[in-house]
C-alpha cells in the first residue's frame, strides 16, 4: 500500500506517553453533566484527581479491547502462515496512535464506546496492513526494531499477511454498536483505502520515474530533465494528497462518525488531514536528500512525484546553488501547510485539538531540523 503514506513512524507512531497523557486529559464526556451547577469549588481538586485516574483506566481498558478485536478479526487459524505472520507483526506493537486518535475523536463527538473501539481497531488494522506492504515494496528489513514480515517469512507471505490485515479491518468495523454505524464505518474504510491504493499506484507506475526518462546531469530549462518533467504541480499535489491525507483523516473520521459530527466539522477534519499529509510528505521526502553530495541531490535521481524535483527551479543557470533554493522552497511549502493545519485545530473540540497540536509540533521539529541542516546561501 502507500509507501510514503504509512511509513510515518517518526511522527505518527512516536507519541509515547504523550498520547496517553493527552488522551487522559481529553477524555471528558461530550455532553455536560446535568449536575455541573451543583459543583462546589472545594471539591474540584479531588474530583479532578479521581477523573484523571478514571481516564487512565479508560484508555488502558479500551486499548486492550482494541488489541483483542484486532486479533480476533483476522478470522483464520492462528497456525496458517498469513495469520501467524499477521499476529507476529501485531505483536511488535507500535504506539497505537491511530487507535488513540479514533478513541479521542469518538469521545469528543459523543460516540458510544463500542463504536469507538471498532473504529480504533479498524484504523489500526488498515495502518498495519499498509506497513507490511510498505516494507515489502521498499525492501525494509526491519519494522519497530524487529525483522519485517517479508524478511522473517518471505515476500509472498508478507503480501498475504497485508491482505489479511486489510480484510480484518472490515471485520472489525462490523463490531460497531449499531447497523447504521457499521455501514457508515465500512463505507468510510472502503473510500479512504481505495483512494490511498489508487493514489499510490500513480507513484509506483514505471512511467513516473524520471531517472528512466533522462540520463543527463545538466539541469536547466532546456535539459532532458525539463523535457521529461511532465508532471504539473497540480498533478503532484493531487497524487500526494491521495496517498497521504485519507489515512490521516481516517481515525478522526472513524471515531467521530459514531457521534454528532456536523458537515462543517467533517470538512475541517478533511482539510486538516490534507494540510498535514502534504507537510508530512515533503518533510519525509527531504530525508532522502543528501546535500553533501552534488550528484545525489540532482532532481533526475528522484522519483517524479518526490518533493525534490517538484520544487527544483526551472532556470538553474541563474542560481549559484539550485539545491539550496530547492530546499528553501520545500521548507516554505511544508511550513505553510503546517500553518494551515494549526489554524484548523481551532475548529475541533479543545481536547482533541490538544492531541493534534502535539502531532503538529513534532512535524515542526522535523522541519526545523531540515532548516538547520541547510548550507549557507551563496
Amino acid at each position: 500500500m502507500a509507501t510514503a503514506t504509512c511509513n510515518q513512524n517518526a511522527t505518527f507512531n512516536d507519541m509515547g506517553d504523550t498520547g496517553t497523557s493527552v488522551y487522559r486529559s481529553c477524555h471528558a464526556p461530550a455532553i455536560e453533566s446535568v449536575n455541573d451547577d451543583a459543583n462546589d469549588d472545594s471539591t474540584i481538586p479531588a474530583r479532578a484527581a479521581c477523573e484523571s485516574s478514571q481516564h487512565d483506566d479508560d484508555i488502558t481498558r479500551q486499548l486492550a479491547q482494541v488489541d483483542a478485536l484486532m486479533r480476533t478479526s483476522l478470522k483464520a487459524p492462528a497456525d496458517w502462515p498469513a495469520t501467524a505472520a499477521s499476529l507476529y507483526h501485531l505483536s511488535t506493537r507500535g504506539n497505537q496512535l491511530r487507535a488513540r486518535l479514533a478513541l479521542l475523536s469518538g469521545a469528543a463527538y459523543g460516540a458510544p464506546s463500542q463504536h469507538c473501539i471498532a473504529a480504533a481497531a479498524a484504523s489500526e488494522l488498515i495502518h498495519n496492513a499498509s506497513l507490511v506492504h510498505d516494507d515489502l515494496c521498499d525492501g525494509d528489513a526491519q519494522r519497530r526494531g524487529q525483522p519485517s514480515v517479508w524478511r522473517r517469512d518471505n515476500p509472498n507471505v508478507a503480501l498475504c499477511s497485508g491482505d489479511l490485515l486489510l480484510t480484518a479491518a472490515f471485520q472489525a468495523a462490523m463490531q460497531s454498536d449499531t447497523p447504521a454505524h457499521c455501514l457508515a464505518l465500512l463505507q468510510l474504510l472502503t473510500d479512504r483505502t481505495s483512494r490511498v491504493i489508487a493514489g499510490q499506484s500513480i507513484e509506483v507506475a514505471d512511467t513516473a520515474r524520471p531517472d528512466r526518462q533522462c540520463a543527463t546531469s545538466t539541469i536547466d530549462n532546456n535539459s532532458q530533465f525539463a523535457q521529461a518533467r511532465r508532471i504539473s504541480l497540480g498533478v503532484y499535489l493531487e497524487a500526494t494528497l491521495a496517498k497521504t491525507a485519507p489515512f490521516i483523516a481516517l481515525p478522526l473520521e472513524a471515531g467521530a462518525l459514531g457521534g454528532r459530527l456536523s458537515n462543517d466539522q467533517h470538512r475541517h477534519i478533511r482539510r486538516f488531514a490534507e494540510a498535514v499529509g502534504l507537510a508530512y510528505q515533503i518533510i519525509d521526502d527531504l530525508d532522502d536528500v543528501d546535500l553533501s553530495a552534488v550528484d545525489h541531490c540532482q532532481p533526475q535521481t528522484f522519483h517524479a512525484y518526490h518533493a525534490w524535483p517538484q520544487h527544483w527551479p526551472f532556470f538553474t543557470h541563474q542560481l549559484p546553488d539550485p539545491a539550496w533554493h530547492t530546499l528553501q522552497r520545500c521548507i516554505r511549502h511544508a511550513s505553510a501547510a503546517l500553518t494551515r493545519a494549526e489554524h484548523l485545530v481551532s475548529h475541533f473540540p479543545e481536547q482533541l485539538g490538544a492531541a493534534l497540536l502535539t502531532i503538529l509540533a513534532r512535524l515542526r521539529d522535523q522541519l526545523q531540523a531540515h532548516r538547520q541542516a541547510m548550507p549557507p546561501s551563496h
